[in-house]
């Protein structure tokens, strides 16, 4: 199982320094990888943790600079507010400052008036994120032409370097039956938030079912507090969501299943609601280190196949 932390680049407490001390913690932890969250411009009041925020591919680039191993990325990147040529070198440029520690996931987006506020079309936004990745795609892999027909974008002999030098993965983000089948046919991985178990049960038989699903790998962000008794709470489109807690018996039970669903990889949001103190998301991220990477570490020493 690879354990990821999605840092605090958003809420009510934010601030240089906590992003980075959530970063640098999650490093000296052992954790694989540190990601941040994206949106642009949301409108006031409403009730998300996301009106105040740094911009997550900038913020990429400060914790490139901040952090020696852990891998780099966007949960998820809202590519379809963005020109994807412009992102898509952003990302190249911070993946080679990091020597090659670049990945990230990808999401439609889901409030109409962030788009509304960009001049994005709402409407159109899944075809312009399937054409968006294609592009993306071919810039890393280094074509020189490109006609879109959603995108509005097109050159011939264009140059794109310097390219990444491995192929970066790119995870899909959302629980919908379009998100499913994005992933499993352009995807490298799904990311869905994960939702109470029982229904996240039934989504995973759903991906798994789509073509190419059973052969695509599952990463799941996941909200982490401490401080809380109960491993649900609500996410930012007011739907039922699944945290770590306080709760050891519950968080092995979470993990488990996890498992047992063949998934293959965590992403902790330490500050899920956008409330969360710096030193509560500290002390989330000791709870899971002791809680369950290193009782996994500990308690199976059988050999495990590298993914």
């Amino acid at each position: 199982m690879k354990f990821g932390v999605a840092v605090p680049n958003y809420g009510e407490n934010l601030s240089v320094d906590g992003m980075l001390t959530v970063a640098k913690t999650a490093e000296e932890f052992g954790f694989d990888s540190v990601w941040t969250t994206d949106h642009i411009l949301m409108p006031k009041a409403s009730g998300t943790p996301y009106e105040r925020i740094f911009e997550s591919i900038s913020s990429l680039a400060f914790l490139a600079a901040s952090t020696n191993r852990v891998q780099l990325g966007v949960s998820a990147l809202i590519v379809a507010l963005r020109n994807p040529v412009i992102a898509a070198k952003q990302l190249a440029t911070i993946d080679a400052l990091s020597g090659g520690r670049l990945l990230f996931a990808v999401g439609v987006g889901w409030n109409p008036k962030e788009f509304s506020n960009l001049g994005s079309d709402f409407g159109d936004r899944g075809a312009r994120v399937d054409e968006s990745i294609r592009l993306m795609r071919e810039l890393f892999e280094g074509i020189t032409t490109f006609n879109g027909q959603r995108t509005g974008i097109e050159f011939k002999d264009a140059v794109f370097d310097p390219r990444p030098s491995h192929r970066v993965p790119i995870w899909i983000g959302g629980t919908s039956p379009a998100a499913m089948k994005r992933a499993a046919t352009i995807g490298d991985a799904w990311h869905p938030n994960i939702s109470p178990l029982e229904d996240f049960r039934r989504q995973v038989a759903s991906f798994r079912g789509v073509t190419g699903g059973s052969e695509k790998p599952i990463h799941v962000r996941i909200g982490l507090n401490p401080t809380s008794t109960t491993t649900e709470y609500v996410g930012a489109q007011g739907d039922r969501r699944l945290q770590f807690c306080g709760d050891r018996e519950a968080n092995r039970i979470i993990l488990n299943t996890l498992e047992e669903l063949r998934v293959e990889g965590i992403v902790v949001a330490t500050n899920p609601t956008g409330k969360a103190s710096i030193e509560d998301q500290v002390e989330g991220l000791k709870l899971v280190r002791n809680q369950l990477m290193l009782s996994r570490s500990t308690s199976d020493s059988s050999p495990r196949p590298v993914k």
